[in-house]
């Protein structure tokens, strides 16, 4: 895992405790030696079961922020649920690596 989410991580488990994050994993190129300072940073995120979607809506993109603030670059926060291509789905679930689970 990159130097720069170690060193976010104590700022990381109270973003998710806030925002009823029950998961949230790092994948693609933040995880190997692929990571670049064009990269941006690829999150896997699963909240809490029971959130209204407004709930939902104003947790998932006031993390997304908070994130991008934290760590300085764009971030890519998908669920499990957004990722239809059965291969890239693979693919993130083989490689992730969890940084918080509630």
């Amino acid at each position: 895992m990159i130097k720069l989410l170690l060193e976010a991580m104590p700022h990381i488990e109270p973003l998710c405790s806030a925002h009823h994050v029950k998961y949230l994993a790092v994948f693609g190129s933040a995880v190997g030696d692929r990571f670049s300072p064009e990269s941006d940073v690829d999150l896997l995120v699963e909240f809490e079961d029971g959130l209204s979607a407004r709930e939902y809506a104003a947790d998932f993109f006031e993390l997304k922020f908070q994130l991008e603030s934290i760590l300085g670059r764009p971030v890519d926060l998908v669920t499990a649920k957004s990722l239809s291509n059965p291969y890239f789905r693979e693919s993130v679930m083989s490689e992730q690596k969890a940084l918080y689970a509630a």
